[in-house]
């Protein structure tokens, strides 16, 4: 059964979803970006209104960002499990840039690699590309599946089993995001991400600017449990 991953901006949001079901949790800024990354402040107010135990990643915007601003202090990650960082706009050598900043932030969370499934609107790497890169890198632990562009959903569909297949034979856990409702969720079930991820789907009136609702949450786990 795949895990849910709500993806909140607060702390009243994190608690919001953590009371529908959510068995991570998210933190990001959506006004910033399909990966938009939240003040370290929020993550730091986040991480100790949850209880202990409750699995949190973070997003951290696209590697380019990352030449113009200053590093993350390595406190700022303690009690975080997993980062995430997109690929939009980057260049030829992007794999040595990211290999880069992962070494210049040493010891942290876990790295998800991100693919997007509109990768040339995002002028982004090939997915099968991404994830070549994040087998052959030891503290990749797996690889989020999301759309650039959040006017318009994933292209994800059961061609991409091939991929799925090969991201697991090779311990990737897969995250699958990018514009998700329920109905899309029953669809893609047969992927076996081990997580789905979600925004939009858990906020009122299905706007991803909007509020965490518990009760989306709420059907969205039950739809999870269900799918089992």
């Amino acid at each position: 059964m795949p895990r849910l991953l709500v993806s909140v901006r607060s702390v009243e949001e994190a608690m919001a979803a953590l009371a529908g079901g959510a068995s991570i949790i998210d933190i990001k800024e959506p006004d910033r970006g399909p990966l938009g990354r939240a003040d370290t402040a929020v993550w730091q107010a986040i991480r100790e209104a949850l209880p202990v135990g409750v699995c949190l990643s973070v997003a951290l915007g696209e590697l380019p960002e990352w030449t113009h601003q200053p590093d993350p202090a390595p406190t700022g990650f303690a009690g975080i499990s997993y980062r995430k960082l997109g690929l939009a706009e980057v260049g030829a050598d992007w794999k040595t840039d990211w290999a880069n900043l992962r070494k210049r932030w040493r010891e942290g969370p876990a790295w998800v690699a991100v693919v997007y499934s509109d990768w040339r609107l995002a002028k982004a790497p090939r997915p099968d590309d991404v994830l070549e890169a994040a087998i052959a890198v030891a503290d990749c632990t797996g690889v989020l599946i999301d759309t650039w562009d959040k006017s318009s959903r994933s292209t994800v569909d059961h061609s991409w089993l091939p991929w799925f297949a090969r991201a697991h034979q090779a311990g990737l856990t897969i995250a699958l995001a990018g514009g998700l409702n329920e109905s899309r969720i029953e669809r893609l079930a047969s992927l076996a991400p081990d997580w789905i991820a979600v925004r939009g789907a858990a906020c009122c009136d299905g706007d991803r600017r909007s509020a965490i609702d518990p009760a989306r949450v709420a059907r969205l786990a039950h739809l999870l449990e269900n799918l089992r």
